[in-house]
């Protein structure tokens, strides 16, 4: 879910995909507009990604019903050191959906999803390996409700408006 843009590797996400074509366990939903958007649709087609849907662009208030359809939300980035500094917006949506994360990606996001346990991440880029994680993830199921829980406690934890103006308190104090 998001801007389907360069940076974004969303082509990472569709390689992935025509790989995993044959399992019926895993379909994709791309939700979302941006400047790669049509180059992606393309190689769907082209690599025969026959189980990726691409909605568009969806109104704010259709995101939950989405999210609730999702066992797991995907996160993907270029390999960039410096995009690898920061935390996609999207992370604390999923992480406050309560939602598992798979990623392809570096840096803070990675160790975020790692150090709290709420999904599988693999290099940025690394389509194999995303194939990879998506088809270990369908395959343990048992782990969605941990890491699912584990997402939703991470948000409440670090993002939460609780958590924000406990920290803005915090900061007011040191001033």
């Amino acid at each position: 879910a998001g801007n389907v843009g360069e940076m974004q590797s969303v082509d990472t996400i569709i390689r992935a995909a025509a790989e995993l074509s044959s399992d019926p366990r895993v379909r994709f939903q791309i939700v979302g507009e941006g400047s790669a958007l049509e180059r992606c649709r393309a190689l769907a087609a082209e690599l025969g990604a026959s189980n990726t849907t691409f909605h568009g662009r969806r109104p704010l208030e259709e995101m939950p019903r989405f999210y609730a359809r999702a066992d797991a939300m995907l996160v993907t980035l270029k390999r960039n050191e410096a995009i690898s500094w920061t935390l996609p917006g999207k992370v604390q949506s999923y992480l406050a959906a309560g939602r598992p994360i798979i990623g392809a990606i570096d840096g803070e996001t990675r160790e975020l999803v790692e150090r709290r346990d709420c999904g599988l991440c693999v290099p940025a880029e690394d389509w194999r390996g995303l194939a990879a994680a998506i088809r270990r993830f369908a395959a343990d199921r048992d782990s969605h409700m941990r890491m699912a829980k584990n997402a939703r406690r991470g948000y409440e934890e670090l993002f939460s408006r609780e958590r924000f103006f406990d920290r803005l308190k915090e900061l007011l104090e040191q001033v």
